[in-house]
């Protein structure tokens, strides 16, 4: 199966691998679930509702009770667009299996692409026993690992769990003694020194590509204002060291 690759806002490229059936159906029996609990909830609220109204109320007759189950079931009928909007393409049970929606180039979706893979459920999830078989067999079939509807809104699904070892997780050990060289680094996020770990990770996995560690060893020297004469592998793994040593005395 192909890798996505997704553009950091610091220009790195990331690879995702695109999601498996068994992350995407579990997910949607999470979501399946949490939208059978709220019908559940719904029919019982409403029927109490209903028993408490008069029945001879001119509000009986007339629709009142019919239109209203609509409008409280519209939440059921949007829930996956709506989340997937709000929760940067995710539903409750994308997040908790740690997938979620972006577009092939690795961009995040507009609100079009949404639109478009969930008007396409009716044929990849409830068509043609609601058992969603149209939809595992694309996502089985396609490098992609794409359905009917992220095919035509150019979409897919990503894992954003990636197969890494310890070494490459782990931040490199330090001792006491240590002397930071670039104190600077306090200056950075866990998300920057995640996204230097995994851009040498990636260079080491790729053959060495000089590029990619040059790009971002700019953009740390512009952002931190130093300058060294290290190379840009050593620059990067000793923004690793000292970031680990002066966290560790925090």
């Amino acid at each position: 199966m192909n890798t996505i690759q997704i553009q950091t806002t610091q220009n790195v490229f990331i690879e995702y691998q695109p999601a498996g059936v068994g992350d995407r159906l579990l997910a949607g029996i999470i979501d399946a679930l949490i939208r059978t609990a709220y019908s559940i909830i719904l029919l019982v609220l409403f029927g109490m509702a209903t028993n408490l109204m008069d029945r001879s109320s001119p509000v009986a007759n007339f629709d009142f009770v019919s239109i209203l189950w609509l409008i409280l079931n519209l939440p059921n009928l949007f829930y996956t667009l709506i989340l997937e909007i709000v929760m940067d393409g995710q539903t409750i049970g994308k997040r908790a299996l740690n997938i979620k929606v972006v577009r092939l180039d690795g961009t995040q979706p507009t609100i079009g692409n949404y639109i478009i893979r969930w008007l396409l459920r009716i044929i990849d999830v409830y068509f043609p026993c609601g058992i969603g078989l149209v939809a595992i067999i694309t996502i089985s079939t396609s490098s992609q690992g794409q359905r009917l509807g992220d095919m035509a809104a150019g979409t897919t699904v990503i894992t954003m769990k990636r197969r890494v070892t310890l070494a490459q997780t782990r931040l490199p050990e330090v001792d006491s003694n240590y002397q930071p060289l670039y104190p600077q680094v306090v200056r950075l996020s866990d998300r920057d020194i995640e996204i230097i770990r995994e851009t040498l990770q990636t260079y080491h996995r790729n053959g060495n590509d000089p590029y990619l560690l040059s790009s971002l060893a700019a953009k740390l020297q512009t952002l931190l204002d130093v300058q060294t004469t290290q190379s840009n592998l050593e620059f990067l793994q000793t923004i690793l060291k000292d970031y680990t040593y002066i966290t560790s005395q925090q």
